[in-house]
């Protein structure tokens, strides 16, 4: 899991600090394991714009546009 964290560095801690950040949201795993977050809210339709970006139908900006109601 460690080749998978960002580490930034924080401008209050002093020595300054490494703050891990964990990448939850992938392509290859869109749902993260908590519940309370936005990933669940609608995962029936997600999953289906996921399908179609692998399909090769559409692209990650036009799903991603499609998702925000921005659609022509």
């Amino acid at each position: 899991m460690d080749q998978f964290t960002l580490r930034i560095p924080t401008d209050t801690a002093c020595p300054q600090d490494i703050i891990p950040i964990y990448l939850m949201h992938t392509l290859e795993n869109p749902f993260c394991p908590l519940p309370s977050c936005w990933c669940h809210t609608d995962q029936a339709r997600i999953a289906v714009l996921l399908e179609a970006i692998n399909n090769g139908e559409m692209t990650l900006r036009e799903a991603a546009n499609f998702a925000d109601g921005r659609t022509v």
